[in-house]
């Protein structure tokens, strides 16, 4: 059984609201400075339960154990883990989802990609079945519980190489109530068949060169799982032809949509080759909250 880990001095002079934050702040210290302020008042927020109007409303006085606990938790954070990983949980698209380092932290920039891939469900079942939506790579869940929450309507499944990380999506469709059925399968081996091509496919698969590790924050390189981040320097977009690949033949289907998201310094190219490719149609590229092209989408061909 692994030891408890307590908080360690020194501790506030008092327990109130502001001196306990000005005491988070100096425990902070070896944070970034841009997100010491973000983390302080996540971590005040988590712990409390309360938000600040609601503390400073009620003149909140923070108890030794809630003290023990922001303590930890600053400690951790100034050694390097994720905020999500030492909190156990990410938001993404209305929904907090359990993390650890066995599955790469939801981003902002992929919720961007789930609502643009909700739109391109069927309102409809369609020959008595409902549509089918495919989550190639899915780690936590959180593309398929989105979308499975924005589309009650839909089957939605997740397809994840990692059986850690399905055993935590499982958990996570559980905590929602979520009907979305979760499978260990491999994008790059052979796959077992669907009952029928997807109206919707979507995917963020691994993409990032294996050279630029070096120049990654050491919060994403050391606490991440590496299965879910890098490709080959010399194949960097393997995952996108699997993809493709997997969906013309019979994947997807006839008409239906496949979004995925890519490196920004590959989107476009990945859009231009796409374009070129016979079977496909309406190809764009998204772009994200910084104005970087982020995510990739086209149609399969309906053929005549």
């Amino acid at each position: 059984m692994s030891e408890v880990r307590r908080g360690t001095p020194p501790w506030p002079a008092e327990n109130s609201e502001e001196k306990v934050k000005e005491w988070l702040r100096a425990r902070l210290q070896p944070v970034e400075q841009e997100e010491r302020d973000g983390m302080a008042r996540w971590l005040l927020e988590h712990v409390s339960g309360k938000s600040r109007g609601q503390r400073m409303t009620e003149r909140h006085r923070w108890s030794e154990s809630a003290l023990d606990r922001l303590a930890v938790h600053a400690d951790r954070l100034a050694e390097g883990e994720p905020i999500q990983h030492v909190l156990g949980e990410a938001w993404f698209d209305g929904l907090a989802l359990s993390v650890s380092p066995k599955v790469l932290i939801p981003r902002p920039e992929t919720e961007e990609l789930a609502v643009a891939m909700a739109k391109k469900i069927p309102p409809h079942a369609k020959g008595g079945l409902p549509p089918l939506v495919v989550d190639w790579c899915s780690g936590s869940g959180c593309i398929a519980l989105a979308l499975k929450r924005r589309s009650p309507h839909a089957h939605v499944v997740g397809l994840e190489i990692s059986q850690d990380a399905v055993a935590m999506a499982r958990g996570n469709a559980k905590r929602h109530g979520l009907e979305v059925m979760f499978d260990v399968q491999d994008l790059l081996g052979p796959s077992r068949g669907l009952e029928h091509g997807a109206s919707v496919v979507v995917s963020n698969p691994p993409y990032i060169p294996r050279a630029e590790a070096a120049d990654m924050h050491p919060r994403v390189v050391s606490h991440e799982p590496h299965l879910a981040l890098f490709v080959p320097d010399d194949d960097a977009l393997k995952f996108y032809r699997a993809l493709w690949s997997w969906s013309l033949q019979g994947g997807l289907a006839e008409g239906g949509w496949l979004g995925m998201e890519c490196h920004v310094d590959h989107a476009l190219d990945i859009g231009r080759i796409w374009s070129e490719m016979d079977g496909w149609q309406n190809v764009e590229i998204l772009y994200d909250m910084q104005g970087q092209p982020r995510h990739a989408l086209g149609q399969r061909s309906v053929s005549l």
